[in-house]
Formats: structure tokens, C-alpha cells, sequence
């Protein structure tokens, strides 16, 4: 990592204070809402403020993705106990988290299918110039219902359609 010396740019050092360290899902959330509004307010004036924005905007968008992590556990609790012979069952399920299921998807596409590099081992990179990366298994209720939501849904539309 670079050496900073702008002060904005030591807010970093509470997320990476070393370059192996990963923040826990926990961390990151309180971190993201603590600075947000001081990163929103800095102009785009070199490189490396323009990567910490794009960073910011990255934890953004995964901090609104745990903000349905509830839901996404009930839904997941819920399609273990589904019996799964039973269509109007199933598709009651499906429609049920047909809505929470857009953000799983986006969720997925976003870092399993769009972008390449986003993917290291088990780790989300957020930053690759910052070294700010995510454990993967922070996202694995997201990932679970991915596997289980979207051959289902495939299903029945194949059977309706």
C-alpha cells in the first residue's frame, strides 16, 4: 500500500491497519457508516482519493446487501423445510422471496460473473490498490440462496411459459 499523508486517507488504517488484515463483516459496517459522509464530501483530486471513493461506493452497495441478510436466512431456513414434491409449496416460496432474491442476484453477478479479479481465494477485493478485501463466507446466506432460489425459479418459468 502506498504511504498516505493526507489525513482523510488514515480513516484506512482502521479497516487495513496491517495488509494481511481482514475486517469481519462487523467491522466493515460500522467503519463504512462512521466516514461515509466524509468521503462523500472530497472532491476527486488525485488517483488514490478517486480509488477510496470507489471504495467507498463498493462497501456501499455491500453494506445495503447485508442490510437484507436477515431475510435472506429466513428464506434459506425456510427452503430446508420446504417440501419440495409440492409445487404450490415451492412456488409459494419463490414468490414469497422473489423480491429479496434481486438483491442476492445482483449480489452474485456482481462478483461471481461481471467483473473479473473481484474473486481472490475467499476473498471479496474491494480495493486492490487500498488492499482492502472481505472474507467471502461473509456472503455465504447470499450464496446459498443464489444455488437454491435460481434453478427453481428456472423451473417453473420453463414449466408456465
Amino acid at each position: 500500500m502506498p504511504l498516505i499523508t493526507n489525513p482523510y486517507f488514515k480513516i484506512l488504517d482502521e479497516i487495513t491497519p496491517t495488509s494481511n488484515y481482514i475486517p469481519k463483516k462487523e467491522e466493515y459496517i460500522a467503519w463504512y457508516k462512521k466516514h461515509f459522509k466524509t468521503i462523500e464530501k472530497q472532491s476527486y483530486n488525485d488517483f488514490c482519493m478517486q480509488e477510496l471513493v470507489w471504495a467507498f461506493n463498493e462497501f456501499k452497495n455491500l453494506v445495503n446487501f447485508l442490510e437484507h441478510e436477515q431475510t435472506i436466512i429466513e428464506a434459506n431456513n425456510r427452503y430446508k423445510l420446504l417440501d419440495k414434491e409440492n409445487e404450490e409449496e415451492v412456488i409459494g416460496w419463490l414468490i414469497e422471496y422473489e423480491n429479496i432474491y434481486e438483491y442476492v442476484e445482483h449480489f452474485y453477478c456482481s462478483h461471481f460473473e461481471w467483473e473479473e479479479g473481484k474473486i481472490e481465494g475467499d476473498k471479496i477485493v474491494v480495493s486492490k490498490e487500498l488492499g482492502i478485501k472481505i472474507e467471502l463466507s461473509d456472503f455465504k446466506e447470499y450464496i446459498n440462496l443464489e444455488i437454491t432460489y435460481r434453478p427453481l425459479m428456472l423451473k417453473y418459468k420453463e414449466n408456465f411459459t
